[in-house]
């Protein structure tokens, strides 16, 4: 599904007013200038002159590189679409393929497919690996804080269980922050959609048409074409890399640790601990427990490896990402005659 004017028929209106403005009073200080013989208001005049040509040309190649299946959305979609990707995303992304696979990759409940191969987004993998955490904790929370008291002494399972605890806790740290990192890359996928050619372009075609906020229209303009063609692209990238070297990994340790999680549950919690008081009892429950414990040990070290992929998906290739568009938008500035350098975010 395609708009007819990608940027709003009202963002369209107001820049072409405005530039029709601008050389009128460019016009008119050129006019002057050539009246009372000023050199420099002739100079301003023509200048301004052509650079309301110049932006004018810019509106109109706008329309023809976006509008509807225009020339940069049509490779774009093609690129998209000849990679041998499957994905689904929100109507509003309909109109930009790439954009549309990398919410998939993110976010999407569908998942996406690679070469033929079917996985699930990213934060589809994250949460249940969350849940499953979440859940093995609680059982053995419950386990650790049971005592049993014997005739002298008074027993507790969490001498067996705090070092495995622990560990939990250290990973489901770790997977809780690739859960927000996902939750914020999926937002800015989000806002890109909406706003990079309906709001930004057309701002950006609007204050480069002003003689006072001409670099920050431009810098605007590269930044909506940078996010809105380069970013998902790279998105496209980084998901082709991943599959293309680790399809051995699509399967995580999500369904052993669930399984344990449900083992755990019924071994430990299903013996009716609070009730015993037989040092015999302790004993085979404490087997066994350190057998549950040896199985989660066995479990996380291939959950590490698993992590360390998700860790590369979630931060390492979204900052390779963002590189290539901060470069792409600043070269994008300079040919629209602005700058911007990120160090110091010197956009004007």
């Amino acid at each position: 599904m395609y708009q007819a004017l990608p940027f709003g028929e009202y963002g369209f209106g107001i820049a072409v007013g405005v530039i029709g403005i601008m050389i009128a009073i460019s016009g008119i200080i050129f006019g002057v200038g050539y009246a009372i013989d000023d050199r420099r208001l002739k100079d301003f005049g023509k200048g301004e002159l052509l650079q309301s040509i110049i932006n004018g040309a810019l509106v109109g190649s706008m329309l023809l590189l976006f509008a509807g299946n225009g020339i940069i959305t049509g490779i774009v979609n093609s690129v998209a679409q000849s990679s041998n990707v499957g994905y689904s995303c929100p109507a509003y992304m309909d109109a930009n393929a790439a954009l549309c696979f990398a919410y998939s990759y993110l976010i999407g409940t569908g998942g996406y497919s690679v070469s033929g191969t079917q996985y699930s987004s990213l934060f589809v993998t994250i949460s249940g690996l969350l849940l499953a955490l979440l859940t093995l904790s609680t059982v053995l929370g419950v386990i650790a804080a049971v005592k049993i008291n014997l005739l002298v002494i008074t027993f507790s399972f969490s001498s067996i269980l705090t070092p495995i605890l622990s560990e939990l806790q250290y990973i489901t740290n770790i997977v809780s922050t690739l859960a927000v990192g996902i939750t914020v890359q999926a937002a800015l996928v989000s806002f890109i959609a909406v706003t990079a050619v309906s709001v930004l372009l057309p701002v950006g075609l609007i204050l480069r048409s002003l003689y006072a906020t001409r670099k920050l229209g431009g810098f605007f303009i590269a930044a909506s074409i940078g996010t809105y063609v380069v970013l998902p692209l790279t998105y496209l990238l980084n998901a082709t890399m991943v599959g293309s070297y680790s399809l051995d990994v699509n399967s995580t340790s999500l369904q052993q640790i669930t399984s344990a999680a449900s083992s755990a549950k019924g071994e430990l919690l299903g013996g009716g601990i609070s009730q015993n008081s037989s040092s015999g009892i302790v004993g085979s429950i404490s087997d066994s427990l350190q057998g549950v414990v040896g199985s989660i040990n066995g479990y996380l070290a291939g959950l590490f490896s698993a992590l360390s992929r998700l860790i590369m998906q979630v931060f390492i290739l979204p900052a390779f990402s963002l590189i290539v568009t901060g470069i792409s938008i600043r070269e994008l500035a300079s040919l629209f005659g602005s700058e911007a350098f990120f160090g110091k975010f010197k956009i004007i």
